[in-house]
């Protein structure tokens, strides 16, 4: 009878000995950098900052030992690694050493080879029975600028010389963390987005219709609010002291433009321009300047720059203040100059917070708000379309003319009979111009109701409401139809008498 339990008792420590069964223990054993230890919680933003953080060492390298006990037999020749699970190993002022007692049965090589986040030693000499032995690896440097929010965790692993892979005397994960590294600043947060509705009854379009906590005296503007909280900064070690800036870049609405910015209309945009003219102008997060505003020369993306803030305590939160709008108080009906454009903005305005060269928050995207507007709305209760051809089609005639000084775009939302909601973009209405916006119209109806089906193709019964960035008292709409290509029926609207 063969002896199965012999067998099995000799493939275990067949096992045993190639490394497969057991794993080293792996552990930190000494904190060499004051205030150190497992529980640290590292300042992410002060370690990423370490060229001008005076909280760190000298040498910018968190210091420390990690012990390991083998658990299976090591050969010479066989390679030991350390490997970080955060960070990179750092040799800048410091040299790692290791210690395996004064009897110890294994000897390592005093120099390793240093790569990214490994540390690699070669087994010099064994004699005896080398399972079982704890060896200390001194001055261990992490770099700090290296590291990312996250735990920092060391793992060991072991070679045979012939081999490729670290499968020997794998070290478990459970029992080696040496530190974690934690953001020190929380999220940033809008704490009161634009809102502003631009007054096109009393402010021709140039400012709005309320002053939304303005940081300036001069006229109403719309102010975005940024709050910056920060984490429990008492538990992060080697927290970010100083002062810190703020960047925050605001994109207008595709399509749209901040044209009240372009002082002489040239179609190019330009601090000096707003910062010396009366009918329009931004106001900085602190005083008015180039230095707190950019604009770029398309007009579509505004900069603010807020300088020298303190980085608040524990718990604590800054906010920042940034507005918009007109800089005369009382701007009237008829001011020559553009208009501010309604814009709903899109969600990729940034804020990044910097300290001197290095970034603390790379880039937080949020959405700025909307600026609506109390401009020219005109309804247009009744209005058929049939687009079949002959004596039969039925198209829109719709004029909108402005008797005012300022230009603004206009759209036009139209439901049919079914409640089906469509829109038409009528372009911009310029100053003292009556435009013929039918083909817009008629153009959308067709795209939205499909006219061109034979099943819808006999008509609509629509009612259309037009609403312009323009006064109301000085702007009215023709609205009426034609028969047949050549009879014309007019059709009343809510503008009619102005």
């Amino acid at each position: 009878m063969k002896n199965f339990a012999s067998k099995g008792a000799v493939l275990a420590a067949v096992a045993a000995a190639c490394g497969y069964a057991s794993a080293a223990t792996v552990g930190p054993s000494a904190y060499v950098t004051a205030g150190l230890s497992a529980t640290s919680r590292v300042s992410a933003e002060g370690a990423a900052a370490a060229a001008v953080n005076t909280a760190l060492p000298a040498n910018k390298a968190f210091v420390f030992a990690v012990t390991v006990t083998t658990t299976v037999s090591h050969f010479a020749g066989d390679e030991w690694r350390l490997t970080l699970s955060n960070g990179t190993w750092s040799a800048t002022s410091i040299t790692p050493s290791v210690a395996c007692g004064a009897t110890s049965p294994i000897t390592l090589d005093q120099v390793p080879t240093i790569s990214g986040n490994t540390l690699t030693y070669t087994v010099g000499a064994v004699s005896g029975t080398t399972s079982g032995v704890e060896c200390t690896f001194n001055s261990l440097a992490v770099g700090a600028s290296s590291l990312t929010a996250g735990d920092v965790i060391v793992t060991f692993g072991a070679k045979r010389a012939s081999s490729t892979v670290y499968d020997r005397d794998l070290g478990a994960t459970a029992t080696n963390e040496v530190f974690s590294v934690r953001s020190q600043l929380g999220a940033i947060e809008v704490q009161s987005a634009f809102n502003g509705v631009v007054d096109y009854q009393g402010s021709a379009g140039k400012g709005f219709a309320t002053d939304d906590g303005s940081v300036t005296s001069s006229g109403n503007e719309d102010q975005l609010v940024l709050k910056l909280n920060t984490g429990a900064v008492a538990d992060t070690a080697f927290s970010l002291g100083g002062s810190f800036s703020l960047n925050v870049v605001i994109n207008a609405e595709s399509g749209k433009k901040f044209a009240f910015l372009d002082a002489n209309n040239d179609g190019v945009c330009a601090v000096d321009e707003w910062a010396t003219t009366t009918h329009s102008g931004v106001v900085g997060p602190a005083t008015l300047g180039s230095s707190n505003f950019t604009i770029n020369g398309a007009c579509t993306q505004l900069t603010f720059v807020k300088s020298d803030q303190v980085i608040p305590g524990v718990g604590g939160a800054t906010t920042f203040a940034m507005a918009a709008g007109s800089r005369f108080a009382t701007p009237s009906v008829g001011t020559v100059g553009n208009t501010i454009t309604p814009m709903d903005f899109p969600a990729t305005s940034t804020a990044v917070f910097t300290r001197g060269a290095n970034t603390l928050i790379a880039s937080t995207t949020f959405d700025a708000g909307a600026w609506t507007s109390n401009g020219s709305t005109v309804v247009i209760p009744y209005m058929p379309a049939n687009t079949t051809a002959g004596t039969a089609k039925i198209q829109p005639v719709i004029y909108v003319t402005n008797r005012s000084d300022v230009s603004g775009p206009a759209t036009a939302t139209m439901r049919n009979e079914s409640g089906v909601s469509c829109t038409a973009d009528l372009g911009t209405i310029n100053a003292n111009r009556t435009v013929n916006v039918s083909t817009a119209i008629t153009n959308a109806i067709a795209t939205c109701y499909n006219t061109s089906d034979a099943a819808t193709a006999a008509g609509h019964r629509l009612n259309i409401v037009i609403t312009a960035s323009l006064p109301s008292a000085t702007t009215e709409v023709y609205s009426g139809f034609t028969v047949g290509g050549s009879s014309r029926v007019s059709v009343v609207n809510s503008s009619n008498g102005k």
